[in-house]
C-alpha cells in the first residue's frame, strides 16, 4: 500500500513538473512573441553626410565570444576584435518556442528585420519577406552574396530566396536565379556543374577565379573549396573573393550591398573540433581585414560584422593555447547565447549595445537607404 503510494507521488511529481516547464516555455513564447513585436516596430535611424553608402555584412556563422576568445589564445589578437568603431552583442532568438535559433530563421532575421520559424528562409508563416538585398537591388544598386559552402545553405539563402523550408534548394537556387543579384560566390562545385546549362540562361557561370575579372557584371561563381588558404584557381580564399566582388560592385556608382559568410566555424563546431573552428575563425579575422582596408580606401563604405547564433555551448576560462581542446565545448548543436556585432566605418546611429538580430538587418536598411 505504502509502495502504492509513493509512486503516486513520483506520478504527480513528474507531471507537475512537466505541466510547470510547459507553462514555462509557452509563456517565454509569449514574451518573444511581444518583444519581436517591439522589434519589429522600431525604425532605424541613421545620420550620414555623403553621397551614397556601401554597405558589406560580414556573418562568421556559429562564431560566439568565447571562439574570438579561444582564437585569440592560439593566434593572438583579432583585427576585427579590436579596431572595430562600434561593439556590441546580438541577440538570436527566434520565434520557435522551444530551442535556439537555426541558421535559416537567424539569416532570415539578420537579412529581413522580422523574425520567423526555425528551417525558414525569408519568409515567415507563407509570407515573403523583403530583405537588404531586394531593397538595395530596388534602389538601383549591385549586390552580391559570398559564402564558402554552396550559396544555397540557409544563410546565402536568407538574403536572396523565399521557401518554407531550408531543405527546398531547387526552389532556392531557382529564386536565386531570378533574384536580380550580381554577383554569387561559393563553393560546393559538384552540385552546380549539372546545372550550368540552366545557371548560364541568367549568369556567366565561373569555376575559375582567373575567369571573374571578364566575366561580367552578373556572375555565378562555383568552386571546387573555398579553403584557408587559396590553392590554385578553383581554390581561392574568402579574402580573394571578398576584394574581388567589391571591384566588381564599386563600379555601380549607386552604391552596393554585399553579404559575406564564413560557413565553417559552424560545422567543426557541430563535430566539436576546436581547432578546425579556430583556423576558421582566423580566415574569417583575414577576410575581415581585407575588406575594411578596402572599404577604407574605397570610401562611403560601412563594414558590420558580427555571427548568426552560437554553436557547441563553448567554454572559455582564460586557457592557454597549450590547454586549448575539443573538451572545451558543451553541446554538438546550437545555443541561445548571445553574439558579438562589430561596426567599422564613420557613422552616427542609433543601436544599443545589447541588441536584436533583427535591427542589424534595420541598421543595413537605414544605411542604404541614407544616400
Amino acid at each position: 500500500m505504502e509502495a502504492s503510494k509513493n509512486k503516486i507521488v513520483k506520478i504527480t511529481a513528474i507531471v507537475l513538473a512537466a505541466m510547470i516547464f510547459i507553462t514555462a516555455a509557452v509563456l517565454s513564447g509569449f514574451a518573444i512573441a511581444g518583444s519581436v513585436r517591439v522589434s519589429n516596430a522600431e525604425k532605424m535611424s541613421v545620420n550620414y553626410d555623403g553621397e551614397k553608402l556601401n554597405v558589406i555584412l560580414m556573418i562568421g556563422d556559429g562564431m560566439g565570444f568565447n571562439h574570438i576568445k579561444a582564437a585569440e589564445a592560439e593566434y593572438g589578437r583579432l583585427f576585427f576584435a579590436n579596431e572595430a568603431d562600434y561593439a556590441g552583442e546580438v541577440t538570436t532568438f527566434s520565434r520557435n518556442v522551444f530551442g535556439p535559433t537555426d541558421s535559416a530563421a537567424a539569416a532570415t532575421a539578420l537579412a529581413t528585420g522580422h523574425k520567423t520559424d526555425n528551417g525558414h528562409v525569408g519568409q515567415y508563416r507563407g509570407k515573403d519577406l523583403k530583405s537588404t538585398t531586394e531593397i538595395a537591388v530596388e534602389l538601383g544598386m549591385s549586390t552580391g552574396i559570398i559564402a564558402t559552402e554552396g550559396v544555397d545553405g540557409a544563410t546565402p539563402a536568407g538574403f536572396s530566396a523565399h521557401t518554407a523550408s531550408r531543405n527546398n534548394l531547387d526552389e532556392i537556387i531557382k529564386d536565386q536565379l531570378t533574384s536580380g543579384v550580381n554577383l554569387y560566390f561559393g563553393s560546393n562545385a559538384v552540385r552546380y556543374a549539372p546545372m550550368k546549362a540552366e545557371i548560364s540562361k541568367s549568369y556567366a557561370y565561373v569555376d575559375n577565379i582567373a575567369d571573374i575579372p571578364t566575366a561580367g557584371d552578373k556572375i555565378f561563381a562555383a568552386f571546387e573549396e573555398i579553403p584557408l588558404v587559396a590553392d590554385g584557381a578553383s581554390k581561392p580564399s574568402l579574402a580573394m573573393l571578398a576584394t574581388m566582388a567589391i571591384d566588381i560592385l564599386s563600379q555601380n556608382e549607386n552604391g552596393f550591398f554585399l553579404m559575406i559568410e564564413e560557413s565553417h566555424i559552424d560545422k567543426c563546431s557541430h563535430d566539436n573540433d576546436l581547432s578546425g573552428a579556430l583556423e576558421h575563425v582566423k580566415a574569417y579575422d583575414y577576410a575581415v581585414k581585407a575588406v575594411v582596408d578596402y572599404a577604407e580606401k574605397l570610401g562611403n563604405t560601412i563594414v558590420i560584422v558580427t555571427a548568426d547564433h552560437e554553436t557547441g555551448g563553448l567554454q572559455y576560462n582564460g586557457e592557454s593555447k597549450d590547454e586549448l581542446s575539443d573538451g572545451m565545448y558543451t553541446k554538438g548543436s546550437h545555443t541561445s547565447a548571445n553574439v558579438p556585432f562589430f561596426v567599422f566605418g564613420d557613422i552616427d546611429y542609433d543601436l544599443d549595445n545589447i541588441t536584436d538580430n533583427t535591427m542589424i538587418a534595420k541598421l543595413c536598411q537605414a544605411v542604404i537607404s541614407a544616400k
